[in-house]
């Protein structure tokens, strides 16, 4: 691998979803987005469900992921996600009324937004949000 990439790997419980050389990745933090480039000092992140973008041979790439934990160091980039999609995996019809329903299931929540049914609803509609956007993306 050459100095101008890392090894970026994504897996789910289903497994390795993505394995390859990327030259800059942007992921979705807890605390904010960060970007990770080839020589990167170790770091370890929980991640938020939202947009993985990544270059690969001056391509970018776009893809949604879920929450989960980032692992970075000089060559390589580890996200370990409960899910991810690609542009060509989102069927936008059916993500449309995942959207409204985990809405409706949120709306419906009278427990505190600490609550697990009100964080699972949420969860939901971010990640038929994430999936949303990446299914407009241009890429």
């Amino acid at each position: 691998m050459s100095q101008s990439a890392l090894k970026l790997e994504v897996a789910t419980p289903k497994g390795l979803v993505l394995a390859v050389e990327a030259s800059v990745v942007q992921a979705p933090g807890v605390a904010g987005e960060f970007g990770v480039l080839p020589g990167h000092l170790p770091v370890l992140s929980a991640l938020r469900c939202g947009l993985l973008t990544y270059s690969v041979g001056g391509t970018s790439h776009v893809a949604a992921i879920d929450r989960g934990f980032a692992e970075a160091g000089p060559a390589k980039l580890l996200i370990l996600t409960e899910a991810f999609a690609t542009k060509a995996d989102v069927d936008v019809e059916a993500t449309r009324t995942e959207l409204a329903e985990a809405e409706k299931r949120l709306s419906a929540v009278k427990e505190p937004t600490e609550s697990a049914a009100y964080q699972e609803a949420l969860r939901d509609v971010t990640w038929a949000e994430a999936k949303l956007r990446v299914a407009a993306t241009v890429h």
